[in-house]
């Protein structure tokens, strides 16, 4: 594993309302042929690992094997996901309308995805996360 400088940003975009957050933290990147895999401490506690291969992106985040959230990427796809928040389970359905892996040209590169979140057939929200590992 490599270490790395992490610079995340995600907006969240619900209903009319958007909050956009911005993280800096260190990781580790370890890459062969076939994937990509990156892990950091978000907020310095918890655990986010990530694994891009192909076309898909796999996200687990969180600190056991019961309190973890776990979702998975395909562009065009639904995918049931299981996430997390505030030790509560919520089984829901993503879908990835966007999933781009690049080197930049300062060296960096950047990961960027976009997708909607649903309970049932309800709109939780609409996602977009860009990291940039340097």
């Amino acid at each position: 594993m490599t270490k790395i400088n992490i610079d995340l940003t995600s907006t969240i975009t619900q209903e009319k309302d958007s909050e956009t957050f911005h993280k800096n933290m260190d990781g580790e990147i370890k890459k062969d042929d076939k994937t990509i895999r990156v892990s950091y401490l978000e907020d310095g506690t918890i655990p986010v690992k990530m694994l891009l291969k192909d076309n898909e992106l796999i996200l687990r985040r969180g600190v056991d094997h019961q309190n973890y959230s776990l979702m998975r990427f395909v562009p065009g796809e639904k995918q049931a996901c299981r996430y997390v928040v505030s030790d509560r389970q919520m089984d829901l359905t993503s879908v990835t309308n966007l999933l781009e892996y690049e080197p930049q040209n300062d060296g960096s590169e950047k990961l960027h995805i976009e997708y909607d979140l649903f309970s049932g057939l309800y709109l939780i929200g609409n996602y977009t996360v860009t990291l940039i590992f340097t």
